[in-house]
């Protein structure tokens, strides 16, 4: 990539650089402690970078996607599990930006962007992931507002976020036509929030259940309304996939690293064990898939910034992305033999965090249902149906 940045982007770039090396320093320490990144948080609200994708007359950065997929990239350098607690923060506010009709609306982005509140996205369900649609959390309107009831899961920074943005279906049996967008305060009479998952990693993330009971809701309190809800959610889906790819792509870069570090230093049979033609040609094919990965991931970028779209785009990039970190990523951790599985470098944490990756913003599987469209949408009227 030869992108060229604008001096406020470089400047935004450094303060980003900045937040990463916080992040690396206590990545371990958070994973191992099983505890929320705070000091990255701080680091990144301190650095303001809050706000990037609200335009500027809003007090934001409006940040290019270019420019944002760069700055995940260097995040994923560190810890991209970490930033996943923060990061998806940004879609809710240009959410909040875009559909905010209230007073209120306009108060809470601003209190957002100076990190006096917090907040995430709950879409997906217990029984409900990929097929939104199907969602059972409902909003029921009465007198005095709403009254939300049911459940959403894997719902990251769940103990820790102030105000959930839930979307549940105000017209049960209506399908999209009926899901709406809500602010829930974490604190409010009927909210409950589960014990964090027990995963093989990703335990600084605090992923847990989150069940509403009779929650009553001030009116004010629907962002996005019915019919506008699905629209909502998935507004930011192609820059979410890009920066996921793009982290990937940061974690995948040092796993690479690493391991020559480590095979040129190494000695067996004689020589340094980067002087063999196999592990010279494992670690090849790693940095030619994170070649063809960045290409791809800044591809995307590209396109939704010249385009306000690039859902195909997108879906190969994280498809891709994900899939290479993983696999390129077991390859370095191979090339330094038992010493890989060993916490004495990031990489088993990176190797884990690209397994979680592959289910973030949507699965490979899902990542294959755009993509086949696409590639479909020519021949529609040959197919029945």
């Amino acid at each position: 990539m030869s992108e060229v940045f604008t001096d406020g982007e470089q400047k935004l770039l450094a303060a980003n650089e900045k937040v990463a090396e916080v992040a690396a320093r206590v990545a371990g320490d958070c994973e191992t402690g099983r505890r929320p990144p705070r000091e990255v948080w701080q680091a990144y609200a301190e650095a303001g970078l809050k706000g990037m994708l609200v335009p500027e007359e809003k007090g934001g950065l409006a940040v290019r996607a270019t420019v944002m997929a760069s700055m995940s990239e260097v995040l994923g350098r560190a810890d991209p599990i970490a930033a996943l607690t923060f990061v998806p923060q940004e879609y809710c506010m240009a959410a909040i930006d875009r559909y905010g009709h209230h007073p209120w609306h306009e108060e809470m982005l601003k209190r957002l962007m100076a990190a006096e509140v917090s907040t995430g996205f709950l879409l997906t369900e217990p029984a409900a992931g990929s097929d939104a649609t199907a969602m059972t959390t409902t909003a029921a309107k009465d007198a005095g507002g709403w009254v939300m009831n049911g459940a959403k899961a894997w719902v990251t920074n769940a103990p820790h976020i102030d105000e959930y943005f839930v979307f549940a279906q105000t017209e049960p049996g209506s399908g999209a036509k009926g899901i709406a967008g809500f602010l829930v305060p974490r604190e409010a009479d009927g909210v409950e929030v589960g014990r964090p998952y027990d995963m093989l990693s990703g335990h600084v993330a605090s992923i847990a259940d989150v069940t509403f009971r009779d929650v009553a809701l001030a009116p004010e309190r629907m962002v996005v309304p019915p019919g506008e809800g699905l629209r909502a959610a998935l507004s930011a889906i192609d820059m979410a996939r890009i920066n996921v790819a793009a982290m990937c792509c940061g974690a995948l870069a040092v796993g690479l690293e690493t391991a020559l570090d480590y095979t040129t230093q190494r000695r067996a049979f004689g020589a340094e064990v980067a002087q063999f033609q196999g592990m010279q040609w494992q670690l090849a094919e790693v940095a030619t898939d994170l070649h063809a990965a960045r290409l791809m991931t800044y591809d995307a970028a590209a396109r939704l910034e010249a385009e306000g779209k690039a859902s195909v785009e997108a879906a190969h990039a994280k498809k891709f992305a994900t899939r290479a970190a993983m696999e390129g990523l077991d390859i370095c951790m191979g090339q330094m033999g038992s010493n890989g599985l060993k916490h004495d470098t990031p990489l088993p944490r990176l190797f884990a965090a690209a397994k979680i990756a592959k289910t973030m913003d949507g699965s490979t599987e899902i990542q294959n249902v755009v993509i086949s469209r696409a590639l479909l949408a020519p021949f529609r009227d040959r197919l029945s149906g």
